[in-house]
């Protein structure tokens, strides 16, 4: 997460690209990752930078009780 003081400058994306361009250096050929939905933000960078929605994952939380 980017310091509200410093986003839209392109940070982000710069260290993202630089990321990317280490990992096709060693070897890499595809990259993934994952998002929260309500993430919007996150979601325009990821689309810019041209990252696609793939599927969707779902998960699950159980409240443990100490009773």
């Amino acid at each position: 997460m980017t310091d509200a003081r410093y986003r839209n400058r392109g940070f982000g994306q710069q260290m993202i690209l630089n990321l990317l361009s280490w990992g096709k250096d060693h070897g890499a050929r595809f990259s993934y990752l994952a998002v929260i939905a309500n993430n919007a933000p996150a979601l325009r960078l990821y689309s810019k930078i041209g990252y696609t929605e793939n599927y969707k994952y779902w998960y699950r939380v159980r409240a443990l009780t100490t009773s």
